[in-house]
């Protein structure tokens, strides 16, 4: 009797490797689209760099307020700005009026639709060297630079 209470179901050796075959395609898919987006963030990034050195009027720059200001609210980091103007040695920008928390929330509110909005700009730019700009690009406070086609730029429209 003592062996018909001790005895234990046999596991099949199918669901083992069958639980090891759908874990390893689960990391395969996760290393798939981890690189996927580490390549769409490098992409950007270069495009940024092509875009600093040639800005154009309705570029949409991305910026970092803490590493332009020091002096901001824990919770104001990101601004965005547009290129108005732009001269031999100077762009002229106009500041977005609201500040964001995330990077991600800054793309948000242009798929949402802000920057169709007339008063979503300031209306008095400001001029900033074109090396300055650079500068500005190299540091990180200038994280991304978008440059809209056909005046549209994340599925929504960007007024020019």
């Amino acid at each position: 009797m003592q062996n018909a209470f001790e005895s234990q179901l046999p596991k099949s050796k199918l669901t083992i490797s069958l639980n090891k075959l759908v874990l390893l395609v689960f990391l395969l898919m996760v290393m798939y689209f981890g690189f996927d987006r580490y390549k769409q963030h490098q992409t950007e990034q270069a495009e940024t760099t092509v875009l600093v050195l040639n800005p154009q009027i309705s570029d949409i720059y991305f910026l970092d307020m803490r590493l332009i200001k020091g002096d901001l609210e824990r919770k104001n980091k990101y601004k965005l700005a547009k290129v108005v103007r732009v001269t031999d040695d100077n762009v002229a920008i106009v500041y977005g009026r609201f500040f964001y928390q995330w990077q991600y929330s800054v793309v948000n509110s242009i798929q949402y639709g802000d920057l169709s909005n007339d008063d979503y700009f300031t209306p008095i730019p400001e001029y900033i060297p074109l090396n300055k700009i650079r500068e500005m690009e190299n540091n990180g406070a200038i994280y991304l630079i978008k440059r809209p086609v056909r005046n549209q730029l994340y599925g929504n429209f960007v007024r020019p």
